[in-house]
């Protein structure tokens, strides 16, 4: 069983404290003016030090025997207070005690008497914000005037959600993540103590993956801890951490930069189906990318420009955002994908009117050619000296660009089985409906694709699904292409029923 390592090394003194020296000094200066207030708020992420300060504020008021603004950890209020018997010390967590009861019987009832057996009573009161507005209300009037035996400690994660009249009678302190290089350093004090050799890459992973949270990194630590080994590598430590991606990161992220959409968003699946976390891998491919534009800003060389770091992080960071509510949750990622590697939206064009049906992917129906457009000739002319002379003759195309297939519609049907396993890689749903597909024309830039089901129609026109399918054209043709989607089996077979019955006279029942 992993070891609690952040209970076992939670920091007994303000020395030991990561990452807050703002705070630490502050309040170790207050205590030797004598100018401590009588309340304080704590805010910042979670798993930074917030309890752990109060704790020590409480330990320091209470010390009998204070050594160079720290308390001693040996007399018998550290040591009550240290193993949680201190009767005069008071956490509560307002996330469970919400109510206005709670407040009244824990805080308001019990600070007017004097403490038992301590020089002061100390009130900690966690994630604050969680109190209801009558619960704040009923503490406002003791935070204002508290007996002079009583000290308050509020510490939240969300400080928008406290009533500024409570935050106006506390002095506020901001707590910050905690720098890479500071956890890896109480790491490895850890390791030091525990007597087993860790290697730093796998602290600086550890430290990664922790988001600069002291708690979440020494419970990683833990488990990695937990294996059992007197040296460990990042090969064993991947064992317990989650899947180390750097070297995927980087080979997804110049997928991205080289513009090839198909091999992203198959690298994408693949990572997937290997048990990579979408949502991790999201966040790991946006932190590579924010280093990378960093050392281009700096003017450091390197292989990426800004224009498309910006642009990456960017797509990726609304793609983050729309990954929890996504049946398919890569979806809004391999949208992303095709945006950043420049499969951009096309301008909202009604297919023409007279769309021409060139053939159908089918063995049952031959293809027809495309007619050959006569080429308009036009004169360049130029007026020199009062003689007219001709230059040379254009032939002007223009006006008939729009009904020329960008590509033939024999190409489309050469290259459609890739077509298909490019939509098979990246998506989950589609490409059951792609199966029964039929590339029924090619007119200008448009490809259209027949169904024989109404819903499967409405599926492909949606716009995520087609600038999907459009992305995959354009990486495996080469050429911009929109597709619309239509009904096509039900209409023949309708037509080819209407005909046997005009023939033989007969009606539909």
């Amino acid at each position: 069983m992993a070891k609690a390592i952040y209970r076992i090394y939670r920091p007994s003194t303000f020395k030991e404290v990561s990452g807050q020296e703002h705070v630490v000094r502050t309040l170790q200066n207050q205590y030797a003016s004598e100018t401590l207030a009588h309340a304080y708020l704590f805010t910042g992420p979670r798993g930074v030090g917030k309890t752990t300060t109060a704790r020590l504020i409480a330990k320091l008021v209470n010390c009998e025997s204070v050594k160079e603004n720290e308390p001693c950890n040996h007399c018998s209020s550290c040591e009550s207070i240290a193993s949680g018997q201190a009767l005069d010390v008071y956490e509560i967590d307002a996330a469970s005690h919400t109510g206005v009861e709670n407040v009244r019987e824990t805080v308001i009832d019990s600070v007017r008497f004097a403490p038992n057996s301590l020089k002061k009573k100390v009130y900690i009161i966690d994630e604050v914000h969680m109190l209801s507005t009558s619960a704040f209300n009923a503490l406002l009037k003791t935070l204002e005037e508290p007996p002079e035996h009583a000290m308050f400690v509020l510490a939240t994660t969300e400080i928008h959600k406290v009533p500024e009249t409570i935050i106006s009678r506390c002095q506020r302190f901001d707590f910050k993540r905690i720098a890479t290089s500071e956890l890896v350093a109480r790491m490895q004090g850890i390791v030091k103590a525990e007597g087993i050799q860790v290697d730093e890459d796998v602290l600086k992973e550890i430290a990664r993956h922790s988001g600069g949270c002291a708690r979440d990194s020494e419970s990683l630590l833990g488990q990695v801890l937990a294996l059992g080994e007197k040296e460990i590598n990042m090969e064993q430590a991947s064992l317990v951490l989650p899947v180390t991606q750097t070297l995927l990161v980087e080979a997804f992220a110049r997928a991205l930069h080289a513009r090839q959409a198909g091999e992203g968003i198959t690298q994408l699946n693949t990572y997937l189906e290997q048990g990579v976390d979408l949502r991790h891998f999201v966040s790991d491919v946006i932190s590579w990318l924010r280093d990378r534009l960093l050392d281009a800003v700096a003017g450091n060389e390197g292989d990426f420009d800004v224009a498309f770091l910006q642009q990456a992080i960017e797509e990726l960071l609304q793609a983050e955002r729309a990954i929890r509510g996504e049946n398919i949750p890569q979806l809004p990622v391999e949208l992303a994908i095709v945006k950043i590697c420049g499969v951009q939206e096309k301008p909202n064009i009604d297919p023409p009117k007279d769309f021409k049906k060139q053939g159908v992917v089918s063995s049952r129906v031959e293809e027809e050619a495309p007619k050959p457009v006569e080429p308009f000739i036009e004169a360049r002319v130029i007026e020199s000296a009062g003689n007219v002379e001709v230059l040379e003759e254009i032939e002007a195309v223009d006006n008939v660009f729009d009904s020329v297939p960008v590509i033939s519609l024999e190409e489309v049907m050469k290259k459609w089985p890739q077509v298909y396993e490019q939509i098979k890689s990246c998506n989950a749903s589609l490409p059951m409906m792609m199966k029964t597909c039929e590339v029924s024309g090619v007119e200008g830039e448009y490809v259209e694709l027949g169904f024989e089901y109404d819903l499967y129609v409405q599926t492909v026109n949606q716009e995520k699904n087609s600038r999907l399918i459009e992305g995959v054209f354009e990486q495996v043709l080469g050429k911009r292409m929109r597709v619309r989607a239509i009904q096509t089996k039900k209409a023949e077979q309708d037509e080819a029923v209407q005909g046997l019955i005009q023939e033989f006279g007969g009606s539909l029942v």
